[in-house]
């Protein structure tokens, strides 16, 4: 009797040249976008990646390599004279001096914004800097003329 092979269950594996997707990295493509160039799916390049250290090392490799050439090139850009690279750079390496927004804070004091405000009611004070309206006859536009409220149909607040 002969022996026959045992079948290997699953698919095949796929070889995936390592410098291309070092070169694929280095152009600033995504693991997705490598995988579609390299007619692979995403799950593959993610097997891979996993399997092998040197196909994760190859993929930030291309990754840092192209960050740096284009690095460089705004860097030289920017020696150059070019306003904008200079700028560019100016605001991503020192955003604390080159920033194009100011943040300011603002710490309010609700409790006493509110105090304030009922003491001012309480001394039967306008908050409003014309005369109290009845909001009753503005609303049913009784109250309003053609140049504002009409003095005449205003009431006093009494409490």
């Amino acid at each position: 009797m002969t022996e026959k092979k045992a079948k290997k269950v699953g698919r095949k594996r796929i070889n995936i040249d390592i410098e291309q997707v070092k070169k694929l990295a280095s152009q600033g493509l995504g693991n997705t976008q490598i995988a579609r160039a390299l007619g692979v799916s995403w799950d593959t390049l993610d097997r891979n990646r996993k399997r092998s250290a040197e196909f994760e090392e190859a993929l930030k490799e291309g990754q840092a390599k192209g960050l740096a050439t284009v690095t460089n090139s705004l860097f030289n850009s920017a020696q150059d004279g070019n306003v904008t690279a200079q700028i560019f750079y100016l605001k991503n390496r020192d955003s604390n001096s080159w920033a194009d927004r100011v943040e300011t804070t603002f710490n309010v004091d609700l409790k006493n914004v509110i105090d304030n405000a009922r003491s001012r009611l309480g001394n039967n004070q306008n908050i409003i800097e014309a005369e109290t309206v009845d909001i009753k006859k503005v609303n049913n536009k009784e109250a309003i003329s053609k140049k504002g409220i009409n003095p005449k149909e205003t009431q006093e607040i009494k409490e």
